[in-house]
């Protein structure tokens, strides 16, 4: 069954969304987050279904303009928020362009692009060395508030006998961690550690997590300490 919540004042200019629903027998959430850039149109990063109050609330943000797939596996809900948004910009990986063929407008996230529309107010770190996950780290940074889709996990509250014996195979349960689901998907080392040196290199004070929880408490110490399997000597 699938659960809609109300949207969540994160920042100033800075939203989120969580949707609760079945995927392979597991009760789990994924989040959309929002940003209001400088010209008053909107962000968001990832997708989750709209509830006909939950769009009027956005569309009362401002005029959505750019949605990103955050990586090649989160990107079930995007067609049908572009559907809603045909004037909005699609963007993700080149590997989704190749697994989601009815996406035609997707244009392929280029890292170190100044010229997208959000400019400078949205860094986005293509996470090198990682296969066919590709995925993106972003870093909102009016508000320093880093969002992450799966490298990186944290799962609190209640929880289903399922989701807590899946975490117990792959971590991220209370714990700020990069999944074991993730780890072995490392096909070159060296440029996931020049990775996460660079994400931990943004003054971090929040993590938005996809998945589950938004971390105020410590949030760069807590990223670190997730990036050490990589970045410790």
């Amino acid at each position: 069954m699938s659960q809609t919540t109300s949207w969540q004042a994160l920042a100033p200019d800075l939203w989120s969304l969580n949707y609760g629903f079945r995927n392979t027998g597991l009760q789990v959430s994924t989040r959309m987050t929002v940003a209001r850039l400088r010209d008053g149109s909107l962000f968001a990063h990832s997708a989750v279904p709209l509830t006909p109050a939950q769009k009027q609330f956005l569309d009362g943000l401002g005029p959505l303009r750019c949605i990103v797939a955050p990586s090649t596996m989160h990107h079930l809900f995007v067609a049908d928020l572009a559907a809603l948004y045909p004037e909005a910009r699609l963007y993700g990986p080149a590997g989704l362009r190749r697994k989601r063929p009815d996406l035609q407008n997707l244009q392929v996230l280029e890292p170190g692009d100044a010229a997208l529309p959000w400019g400078c107010e949205l860094s986005h770190l293509r996470f090198e060395g990682l296969g066919l996950l590709q995925e993106s780290l972003w870093f909102h940074h009016a508000s320093g508030t880093l969002i992450a889709t799966d490298i990186l996990q944290c799962w609190q509250g209640p929880l289903s006998l399922g989701v807590r014996l899946y975490l117990g195979l792959t971590g991220g349960h209370q714990r700020l961690t990069v999944p074991r689901t993730v780890r072995l998907l490392v096909k070159d080392k060296p440029a996931v550690t020049r990775c996460a040196q660079a994400v931990l290199q943004w003054p971090i004070e929040r993590v938005v997590l996809l998945h589950n929880s938004v971390l105020e408490d410590k949030a760069l110490e807590r990223v670190a300490e997730a990036f050490s399997i990589w970045t410790a000597a």
